[in-house]
């Protein structure tokens, strides 16, 4: 028969017939955490975790229910997310019970903020915001609305991107827009079809210079359906008004807002498509307006309130889900590019009840989700966990049979975007673009193909916290493109009795 090259045959016919056995889909893979944290004072019951951000590989994490400065007086928490070290416990000089400080929190390269919404500073209930340097954990600010009112509850949500800040006021039906680097307000975002039921307010993002807002109680398709809205953070102005495509009554479109670039996502935890609160989440160009991306978890089931939190960075997003099992709680990684699931994050010492997927943030670096009810230190104290931080791959390399002279190609699917450096290699040698090879240091690699080119490829990933090899994929070139190289019976097709065949001959020495 036409040979495959002689060089590995025995490799080569093993990978073919092993490869029809079905591999599990990466959305259907499970991965569990790097990283557990949890404060180095922990107290019972104080929903450590309740919100979460990260910027680089400085996370913030909120306690609102921390009692320091009283019952729920809160605490925030600043991490180094590559160590898992507390850095600072943030608490204001003017902490006092019921403020909750920390119910949001927020962080762009050195400077956080923190959400105190029932702070009564001002007003009874009116809400503060709090800016630290994340460098020295010293406080910068405190903000509070020029038009302050009682019950509001400024700083029911915060965001930040670069200098500029947005935080809601999510009884007042109001967000706000200020400078982090003088405290100053900038616009009061107050869209004219809103009212304070609506729960504007309640989320907000933030990225460059477009905000976004969510508005979950709109009754625009019925009660409680939701909506989102768009703004232009340079001039205060309404960009667009979001709703889902088949909104419908108590969906709560907009309970969760995210925004990276062009690309918003918005969570509907209570969307009933897979059954009473299933949940969902909305992809949108904020560019546009569009919707393009309706997902749900691929093990969707009644009252997981997928949606429930939402995070994204880069063309990766990560959903929380934290009434699902029980409310033991899980969290999602999907491309939004695509619109497909990647990944199921999920605690290693998951526990009903702990709500894990209760906060979601992700960067470069790393993805962290919180469960605020988890006991891994104190009785349901909450925890945040960390998912992997140095370059993780998402797709396993599958054998490549071609022709001579045809291209052939390998491409890497990493897990998050911080890969700083790509390297493809054969049989363990570096390659280099050039003599029928091109992207040998990029996420796809292109070999015009020769009988030299037989071998084993594989990919190393690397960035900042470390270095990824990925599993290795033969590459076989064949003289004759109608000869069926794999099936060793001879029976014209290629399935499992093929991989039998291959044992017996691999017993005899595969000659």
């Amino acid at each position: 028969m036409t040979a495959i090259h002689t060089k590995k045959r025995c490799l080569v016919l093993a990978t073919m017939a092993l490869s029809t056995l079905a591999a599990v889909p990466a959305s259907g893979q499970t991965i569990n955490e790097e990283l557990v944290i949890a404060p180095t004072d922990a107290q019972n019951f104080i929903s450590f975790g309740q919100s979460v951000a990260i910027s680089g590989t400085t996370a913030i994490i909120g306690a609102p229910l921390e009692y320091n400065a009283g019952i729920n007086s809160g605490s925030a928490y600043l991490f180094d997310m590559s160590t898992g070290q507390q850095l600072f416990e943030l608490t204001p000089p003017d902490a006092e019970g019921g403020m909750i400080f920390g119910n949001s929190v927020a962080i762009s390269g050195t400077t956080a903020i923190v959400g105190a919404p029932n702070d009564s500073d001002e007003n009874p209930v009116s809400g503060s915001a709090y800016v630290y340097d994340t460098i020295t954990g010293q406080q910068l600010f405190k903000l509070t609305a020029s038009d302050s009112t009682q019950f509001a509850r400024f700083g029911y949500s915060v965001a930040i991107s670069g200098t500029t800040a947005i935080i809601g006021a999510e009884s007042a039906g109001a967000a706000y827009l200020f400078d982090t680097t003088t405290g100053q307000e900038l616009f009061k975002l107050a869209p004219n079809d809103v009212v304070a039921s609506d729960s504007f307010g309640t989320s907000a993002a933030i990225s460059g210079t477009t905000a976004i807002v969510g508005s979950y109680r709109d009754d625009d398709a019925g009660s409680s359906s939701g909506s989102a809205y768009v703004f232009d953070t340079t001039t205060g102005q309404l960009l667009f008004k979001l709703v889902a495509s088949d909104a419908a009554e108590n969906d709560q479109f907009g309970y969760s807002v995210s925004i990276s670039g062009n690309t918003a996502v918005i969570g509907a935890n209570r969307d009933d498509d897979e059954g009473s609160y299933t949940g969902s989440a909305y992809i949108f160009d904020t560019t546009t307006g569009q919707q393009l991306f309706k997902i749900a978890a691929s093990d969707a089931a009644e009252n997981d309130q997928f949606g429930y939190s939402v995070a994204i960075a880069g063309t990766t997003a990560v959903i929380g889900a934290r009434e699902s099992n029980n409310a033991e709680g899980s969290a999602y990684l999907f491309d939004t590019t695509t619109g497909q699931q990647r990944f199921k994050l999920a605690a290693s010492d998951a526990e009903s009840g702990a709500l894990f997927g209760s906060s979601v943030a992700i960067s470069g670096a790393a993805a962290i989700v919180g469960a605020t009810q988890a006991s891994h230190v104190g009785i349901t104290s909450g925890s945040v966990y960390s998912f992997p931080q140095g370059p993780g791959v998402l797709n396993q390399l599958q054998p490549v049979v071609v022709t001579e002279g045809e291209t052939a190609g390998f491409t890497i699917v990493p897990i998050y975007p911080n890969v700083d450096q790509y390297q493809w290699r054969r049989d363990g040698v570096d390659l280099v673009d050039g003599a029928g090879i091109s992207g040998a240091q990029s996420d796809s690699l292109e070999i015009v193909s020769t009988m030299d080119d037989v071998g084993l490829y594989d990919c190393v990933l690397t960035n900042a916290h470390g270095q990824v090899i990925s599993n290795e994929a033969v590459l076989a070139v064949r003289s004759d493109p109608n000869a069926c190289e794999g099936d060793l019976n001879g029976d014209g097709s290629l399935d499992f009795f093929d991989v039998q065949q291959f044992i017996v001959e691999f017993q005899r020495g595969c000659p």
